[in-house]
């Protein structure tokens, strides 16, 4: 039985998650009262169960559905994540008791890096040799390049654009923006690159005439990470003219709680500090096209596994 992994972040289920999230996140050191609180504050805030939990939750249904028409061979779809059960070894060793005798593992952030993509792929490793199975891996990356991926943004970012006055239409600055990475630029080359890649092509069929990238959540000093900062490019706008900005994050395709705060509350009261008018783009979540796009990419790659082998 051929297996798709699907690789994200995190999946909370409840509200008393937070504290186990958090537990993992700090590398099993207990948060603080007032860390844990605020965090818990911030998961309430947005009146709604952790989205990024749900949504992939039906992310991977969807895809299952579609997937499976393609051929005779059942293909089964999987989900693990780095801070919350289900675990990447939990996952695997239930792969391994169902007979899974392919796996293609796919990262669900477009833009590969070395804290993501890379450190997905190598707990896929570890926990199908520590489990003693000898199933091939497939590892899925750079699909940021995948045209439906470009076209499937440019559409929210079009109907964010869309949105703006008449006004500020035309004097508005695209920010495209993603989680900043840890570490310099030399050592974040190849994740730079993908994010430019993916920006170039989006503002193309957007049509977008003016857009600069930026980073988010950068963690303290002094551990460097990459910059600039979305909040001081908003600034940067304001400064040179600009009447509206427009936030697209090209890393969370999924709703987070993170991404939420970072790209729209926390950017459009900065825009509002500076006078400027303020949309953000959707998600992608799990929405026809996007679900569409996926499935073929992943089809397309298996396809192209089959004809290696061959």
């Amino acid at each position: 039985m051929k297996a798709l992994l699907m690789l994200s972040y995190a999946s909370l289920q409840s509200i008393d998650d937070v504290l186990p999230f958090y537990n993992h996140l700090f590398h099993g050191n207990i948060p603080s009262v007032d860390t844990l609180k605020a965090a818990k504050k911030r998961f309430q805030s947005i009146g709604v169960a952790d989205p990024l939990g749900s949504v992939t939750a039906r992310q991977a249904l969807a895809m299952e559905r579609r997937l499976n028409p393609f051929g005779g061979e059942r293909i089964k779809v999987y989900q693990a994540t780095k801070h919350t059960s289900p675990f990447v070894h939990e996952t695997v060793q239930q792969m391994v008791e169902d007979g899974v005798t392919e796996l293609y593992a796919f990262p669900t952030s477009p833009l590969y890096s070395r804290t993501g993509t890379a450190a997905y792929h190598q707990s896929v490793r570890k926990a199908l040799e520590a489990s003693g199975a000898n199933i091939p891996v497939v590892e899925i990356n750079h699909w940021h390049s995948y045209p439906g991926i470009a076209e499937a943004i440019s559409l929210r970012l079009r109907t964010a654009l869309q949105w703006l006055s008449i006004e500020s239409r035309s004097e508005a600055t695209v920010l495209f923006t993603a989680h900043s990475q840890p570490g310099v630029s030399e050592v974040n080359n190849e994740f730079i690159q993908a994010f430019t890649e993916l920006a170039e092509a989006v503002a193309t069929r957007a049509d977008c005439g003016k857009w600069l990238l930026a980073y988010r959540s950068a963690g303290p000093a002094p551990q460097k990470w990459l910059r600039p900062d979305v909040l001081a490019m908003i600034e940067k706008v304001a400064e040179d003219g600009g009447k509206a900005v427009v936030v697209c994050d090209l890393l969370s395709l999924t709703e987070n709680v993170e991404a939420i705060f970072d790209c729209r509350i926390h950017c459009r009261m900065k825009a509002e500090e500076c006078g400027l008018e303020f949309v953000s783009t959707e998600f992608l979540n799990d929405s026809a096209d996007y679900i569409d796009t996926l499935v073929e990419l992943i089809h397309e790659r298996m396809e192209q596994s089959k004809e290696r082998k061959n």
